[in-house]
């Protein structure tokens, strides 16, 4: 074989080598964030964003954003990306120093509207770091005045925001949380949750979200709270079956931890959406769950029957309710 001939095959077989070393790259870099976690996906996020990797802040959330996958929970990919925000950005709680960071990530990156959403997070999370968590009769009227400014100032971001921005579920989460908070009667939250569930029915936030405005703590009630589970659980039962209402059960629940005499518990209708939601989504969070519910309800034969379909490896006694502790329970086999 002469000189040049050794050489073309050398340069094929080194091609061919690289290929197959990019393609193997690209496919691990795909099995690993396909493999995350809820938790993991949001943590990256929020890591990329702390260290202002921008470029790559901006790949990750479309990553989530652009894609119909859910993890094992039923979630949605897209929304670990907003509790990345959320987290970062508590309501009350952010730090007033997060400005300076979104703004360097706007000019590095003008055309980001990912940025304008950060931003307008920022502003309602501002917002309730003025008007605090306590009860509407113990706000000053100053604090009251400063709650509204802000939280005009982030619907006035998203609403000016780019139509790319609009079209995402990020957009419609923080928009409904802004609409059930504001004093416009102009954004209904029954119609903003409508408009956002009809396009992303699986979005579970939207439905948690409008959630925690209907406890009594927010000027709601338990037959309420109720009431809308149920409602949305019917709507969505050709995606669903019987699933959502224990899904949201949990949701209301783990957000308002009272007693569960107090919401009154409906336990057959629970139970039977619990075994739905465990078949579609069989994640140990909801096995560990019912576990503990059916301890809380007195039904031994179900609590034997899911305590069994535990694996050790699923037993996680920090997912189990206070009232229905997994210590406690554990003598009701």
């Amino acid at each position: 074989m002469r000189l040049r001939e050794k050489f073309t095959v050398f340069t094929i077989l080194v091609v061919l080598c690289q290929f197959m070393f990019f393609d193997n790259f690209a496919y691990a870099k795909l099995s690993k964030a396909n493999d995350e976690t809820f938790e993991q996906a949001s943590r990256r996020v929020q890591t990329l964003y702390q260290s202002e990797q921008f470029s790559a802040l901006e790949d990750a959330i479309n990553e989530l954003v652009r894609t119909d996958d859910q993890f094992i929970s039923g979630k949605p990919k897209a929304s670990a990306a907003y509790w990345a925000f959320r987290q970062q950005m508590p309501a009350p709680g952010v730090a007033i120093n997060e400005l300076e960071r979104i703004k360097r990530w706007r000019n590095q990156i003008p055309q980001s509207f990912y940025a304008v959403f950060a931003e307008s997070r920022y502003w309602y999370a501002v917002a309730w770091n003025e008007r605090g968590s306590d009860y509407a009769s113990n706000v000053r009227n100053e604090s009251w005045n400063a709650f509204h400014t802000n939280l005009l100032r982030a619907k006035s971001l998203l609403l000016q925001s780019p139509a790319s921005l609009k079209d995402t579920p990020l957009w419609h989460n923080l928009f409904l949380a802004i609409s059930q908070d504001s004093q416009e009667v102009k954004s209904n939250p029954e119609e903003v949750l409508a408009a956002a569930a009809l396009k992303w029915p699986k979005y579970y936030d939207f439905y948690e979200v409008r959630l925690t405005r209907l406890v009594p703590k927010w000027g709601g009630d338990w037959p309420t709270v109720d009431a809308f589970i149920v409602d949305w659980a019917k709507k969505q039962s050709k995606l669903e079956g019987n699933s959502l209402y224990a899904r949201l059960y949990i949701s209301m629940q783990s957000k308002n931890p009272v007693p569960t005499s107090e919401i009154k518990l409906h336990w057959n209708e629970l139970k039977s959406s619990f075994h739905d939601l465990i078949t579609r989504y069989p994640d140990p969070k909801f096995k560990n769950l019912f576990a503990s519910y059916a301890c809380l309800a007195g039904d031994t034969k179900q609590f034997r029957e899911t305590i069994t379909a535990l694996s050790p490896k699923e037993l996680n006694p920090s997912d189990w309710l206070s009232e229905a502790s997994y210590a406690n329970c554990e003598g009701f086999k």
